[in-house]
């Protein structure tokens, strides 16, 4: 049995409050420069710690491994070294996120999917923790549709703090999971546009296919979908460093009288814009870990 002391509570909060303050220190040294010149310039940073940093590192290739293997050692590296340059952007543009929104240049596809749906009816925007996801609502706010979305709060309680001062430079109304599924319902149902990330684990539900392997997969935005006659639409923003730019995509929507089905369809989706740019994908998460746990405790019981 294990017990949390005082102690490390202190440790647990005076090191979270040095990540908030190293990100207000970040954004206010960084301010006068261009997001696109910093992130040019981080960018090689970022592989370079993904790489050195066992906890990154391990996680990335657990990941790999599990879903493609066979990658040699040379191989593995320089994935691990592209993914953490693309991380490392990612953390850029999120610590500025409001002068990001007057900065970037955009390029859309399929804006039609979200401009022609059904009259009165909202819409529910489903994408991935891929390039930077944010993009997509800001190109949804230059076509003056105002997208919100549904957030899972940071551990870290500054950090949290930090990044809600920023988000809804991008689009409101920003909602937390949990606490903020009614108020969701309730703007879709009026007619409003929401977007919901929808490739992290969640423990207890269905197992569905992603990048070929099952993953715990949470089916509520398909039900929302399906209960208020939104539009179900995957989008996807794609980081061109080279010409400066996000292209997003928004996808033909999801239609159906299955959730379940609906969110198998949406995965595939999400499974080919990683398998066309497998490193604009954030594999830091643990997608399959309640998987391979399961397995182990099969393998162990035989």
């Amino acid at each position: 049995m294990s017990y949390v002391t005082d102690r490390d509570k202190w440790l647990t909060r005076a090191t979270e409050w040095v990540m908030y303050a190293s990100a207000w220190t970040f954004r206010y040294l960084t301010w006068p420069l261009n997001t696109w010149t910093l992130t040019r310039m981080f960018a090689p940073l970022g592989g370079w710690l993904a790489w050195k940093l066992p906890y990154a590192r391990d996680r990335i290739i657990e990941n790999v491994d599990h879903v493609w293997p066979g990658l040699d050692d040379t191989e593995k590296e320089v994935f691990v070294r592209a993914n953490g340059a693309q991380t490392m952007c990612l953390f850029i543009e999120y610590s500025r996120l409001d002068k990001v929104l007057r900065e970037i240049a955009i390029e859309v596809d399929g804006e039609e999917h979200l401009r022609e749906r059904e009259r009165g009816k909202g819409a529910i925007i489903v994408t991935a923790h891929f390039a930077n996801w944010e993009a997509i609502r800001f190109a949804a706010k230059s076509m003056g549709c105002e997208c919100g979305i549904i957030y899972r709060a940071f551990n870290n309680r500054y950090l949290d703090r930090f990044t809600l001062d920023l988000i809804p430079a991008a689009g409101e109304p920003v909602l937390q999971k949990g606490t903020g599924m009614r108020g969701l319902f309730a703007h879709v149902r009026r007619g409003g546009v929401v977007m919901i990330l929808v490739d992290q684990r969640n423990s207890g539900a269905p197992f569905l296919d992603f990048l070929g392997k099952p993953a715990e997969t949470v089916v509520a935005a398909a039900e929302l979908a399906h209960r208020t006659g939104a539009a179900l639409i995957p989008a996807v923003a794609h980081r061109d460093l080279k010409d400066r730019r996000f292209r997003v995509t928004f996808e033909e929507p999801v239609t159906g009288d299955e959730p379940i089905a609906m969110m198998q369809a949406v995965n595939d989706r999400l499974s080919a814009w990683v398998q066309e740019t497998p490193d604009q994908w954030f594999w830091l998460h643990r997608r399959w870990r309640t998987t391979e746990r399961s397995q182990t405790l099969e393998e162990d019981a035989a």
